[in-house]
This record gives C-alpha cells, sequence and structure tokens, in this order.
C-alpha cells in the first residue's frame, strides 16, 4: 500500500519539534518531582507534628494547591452508606461556599466520573482538565469551577474517597499534577490508616484501663467481703465458743481441786489437758481467720520465714526458705502473698503429710514470684475441687488471678505438690 509522503518543511517542523520535547518535558517533569517531594513531606510530618486530623488535612490541601497551582483543593471522604462528603479543613473555599453542604450518592463503580476516580482511578485528563467532572461540581453549585482533577484516596484496595484540585494555572492541569495528586492520595491513606490504628489503639488502652479499674474494685469487694466475714467468725470464736470453754476449764480445776486423792484425779487430769489442746487449736484458728492487717516484723521475707518456723515447730515438718525480696513491697500486695502462702501452706500442714517443705520467693518481671514445694502424698488436680479440704486452693488461684497475676498448681499422686504463683507490684 502507498503512503504518503510529507512535503520537506513538514519533515523539518517535527524534527524541530520532537527535538524540543526533552527540553519542554525536562523542567515539567523536574516540577513534578519537586512537587511530589513537597507532599510526600507534608505527609510524613503529621508523624512528628503534634497536630489534630484537620489541621493536617488543612495543610496538606495548602501544599497541594501551591505544587499544582490550584486555587482551591480539598478531600471527599466516602461514607459507610456510599456518599461523598468534603473532609473538614479543605483549601481555598470560603466558609459560605455551597461545597461544605455537597453530598455525592455513589452509584456502581464504572457509572459516573467520581466513581471512575476512587474505584478506577480514571482521571479523564482532557486538555488541562477533567470535563465531566467539571459539569458534576457545577451542577452541584460550584459554578465558578473552571477546571479541575481528581485521583483516588485509598489505603492499598482500601477506597476512603478521592483529592481534587480546582482551577488549575492558565493551561490547565497537567499529568504530573495528576501523578501529585496520586501520591498524595496514597500517602494521606497509609496516614489515615496508621490514624485509624493509634486511635483503635487508645481507646483498646482505655477499655484495658477500666479493665484493670473493675477487678481492682472487685478484688476490694472480695477482699472486703471476707474480711467481714472472717471477723464475724473470729467474733463469734472469741466471744462464745473460747468463753464457753474457759468456763468449762474454771469448772474442771474446782471439780480436780475437790477430786483430789480420789479415783477420778487421774481421768480429771487427762479431761483438763484435752481441753487445753482444744482451746490451743481454736486460738490457732482464730489467728488464722483474723482479718486484721498483717504485722510484718521487718520485711516479707521475714514473715514468711516466721510462718514456716511456726510450721515446723507444731508440725514438725522440715522447712527450707529462700527468700530474694527486696523491701518496700506495697502493704497490699504483701497482704496478698501472705495469704497465698498461708493458704499453702495450711493445706501441706493438714492434707499433704508432708515431710519437708521449701518456699522460694523473690522479685520477678516487676511483681512477686513465690513458689512452694512439698514432698507429700500429693493428689489429682482435675478431681481437687471434689476433695475435701482442697477449696482453699482454688481461692488461692483466684486471689492471684484478681491481683492481675497467675498461678499454677502441680501434682500428682505419690509425687508431692508443686505451687507457683505471681502477683505484680502495683494492683
Amino acid at each position: 500500500m502507498a503512503t504518503a509522503e510529507l512535503p520537506l518543511e513538514d519533515k523539518a517542523s517535527l524534527a524541530d519539534e520532537a527535538g524540543s520535547r526533552p527540553k519542554r518535558a525536562g523542567p515539567e517533569l523536574e516540577r513534578s518531582q519537586q512537587a511530589a517531594l513537597a507532599a510526600m513531606a507534608g505527609v510524613a510530618s503529621y508523624l512528628d507534628a503534634d497536630e489534630d486530623i484537620p489541621g493536617f488535612f488543612g495543610r496538606l490541601c495548602s501544599i497541594l494547591a501551591e505544587q499544582t497551582r490550584a486555587r482551591r483543593v480539598a478531600f471527599w471522604r466516602l461514607g459507610p452508606r456510599g456518599t461523598l462528603a468534603l473532609q473538614p479543613a479543605c483549601f481555598g473555599f470560603e466558609n459560605s461556599s455551597p461545597v461544605h453542604q455537597m453530598r455525592f450518592s455513589l452509584g456502581a463503580q464504572e457509572e459516573g466520573a467520581l466513581e471512575r476516580v476512587i474505584f478506577g482511578a480514571d482521571t479523564g485528563l482532557l486538555k488541562g482538565t477533567s470535563p465531566d467532572l467539571d459539569g458534576i461540581w457545577r451542577a452541584a453549585g460550584l459554578r465558578g469551577v473552571k477546571t479541575s482533577i481528581a485521583a483516588p484516596w485509598r489505603a492499598g484496595e482500601r477506597r476512603i474517597g478521592l483529592v481534587a484540585a480546582y482551577d488549575g494555572p492558565p493551561r490547565g492541569f497537567t499529568a504530573g499534577d495528576v501523578w501529585v495528586l496520586q501520591l498524595a492520595g496514597m500517602a494521606a491513606g497509609m496516614m489515615w490508616q496508621y490514624k485509624e490504628a493509634e486511635d483503635e489503639l487508645a481507646r483498646t488502652a482505655e477499655r484495658l484501663e477500666e479493665a484493670m479499674a473493675t477487678r481492682r474494685h472487685l478484688l476490694n469487694n472480695i477482699a472486703a467481703g471476707g474480711d467481714e466475714a472472717r471477723r464475724r467468725f473470729a467474733s463469734a470464736l472469741h466471744d462464745d465458743s473460747l468463753q464457753l470453754l474457759t468456763g468449762a476449764e474454771l469448772q474442771l480445776e474446782r471439780l480436780r481441786t475437790e477430786a483430789t486423792g480420789s479415783a477420778h484425779e487421774s481421768q480429771l487430769d487427762e479431761l483438763n489437758v484435752t481441753l487445753r489442746r482444744v482451746e490451743d487449736s481454736l486460738r490457732r484458728l482464730l489467728t488464722n481467720v483474723s482479718p486484721e492487717p498483717l504485722n510484718l516484723p521487718t520485711d516479707l521475707g521475714e514473715a514468711i520465714g516466721e510462718r514456716l518456723e511456726s510450721m515446723r515447730v507444731r508440725a514438725g515438718i522440715e522447712t527450707h526458705h529462700d527468700s530474694r525480696l527486696p523491701r518496700g513491697i506495697p502493704d497490699a500486695i504483701q497482704a496478698i502473698v501472705m495469704k497465698n502462702v498461708a493458704e499453702a501452706l495450711t493445706n501441706v500442714e493438714k492434707h499433704a503429710h508432708a515431710t519437708r517443705v521449701s518456699v522460694v520467693a523473690e522479685k520477678s518481671d516487676g511483681g512477686v514470684r513465690v513458689e512452694i514445694k512439698d514432698d507429700g502424698t500429693g493428689f489429682v488436680i482435675a478431681e481437687s475441687l471434689r476433695v475435701p479440704g482442697h477449696i482453699g486452693l482454688v481461692a488461692l488461684r483466684e486471689r492471684a488471678q484478681l491481683a492481675g497475676g497467675w498461678c499454677r498448681i502441680e501434682s500428682d499422686p505419690g509425687t508431692g505438690t508443686a505451687i507457683e504463683f505471681w502477683v505484680p507490684l502495683t494492683l
């Protein structure tokens, strides 16, 4: 097929134009790159600046207006029901402008110019503007719009909205200007996602603090309720049972005096010994259930040592104590630790049939860790709730957990028992 030959003057003209393109494209490309860098710097500065979201978008719109030589720039956010509305703090629009009340209900992804920008990244640039977008803005009430361009505002695959520039330079917007908006839209999308994650983290921290406050309140209520119950029991034990027992001992003493030299004297002596043992047992019980604050001799380590020594003397169980606790542990934490230690040692004394018990206490991970081991008969953990006398282990575990810590119990028949718990230094 024959081809038409261009005149020599037309060839020369095309050659001159082709030769001049790099000279014109070079400065334009450099300007676009500088504009993009300025936009990126504006987005990145949000991470270092103490600035709210409207202030950030107002500043970013101002930067984009300067770099694209537009009179006005705005971000439009896509709402949950597919409605596009203006993001606060745009640039170049008066407070009385109708743009602030505009809402655009979007349809299918390819239905209109707004949808094509947001979902398809189709800017529709033609001769320095996007004619379809111009028509939408004018129909909505922005009658002074001469040229406009837009690019998607998104974070990855998530579509947040679009960024638009209005009324560019006399020759209209360029593809470089669209590119700057595209980069700014992607960077602003990542910033928006970061802000949402930051806000969600703050809400999570707030909910966690509320949960911790509720836990502290619950712990205090449980402790107060338990103390009140123990106080009533201790009062009844002291004012009733022990008083009656004292009266019985006095009566027995008179009978022993009268029975001196009789056949019943030895029996009354044995009864007197039995009553005194009962009294000693009840007084130890009174000491154990007393809700009064602990009077620690010097520190928590010494208090644990005294409790072990008391058990050794009373039950004949060999004890080992290794305490590496610092001084100055808060009283509330000392009380929780001592209650748990006392609970564990009481179980050893009553049920374990142990010959040796060891207690290791140390500061660990911002709290107090205690390990109690015995060489007793042990038990099946899964059946511990149904074993008489082991309800104290449940209270021990719950007391540590309510304080914000943890508790582990290991045991098997014939292998002894190991109890380890940790509580933080602050409730």
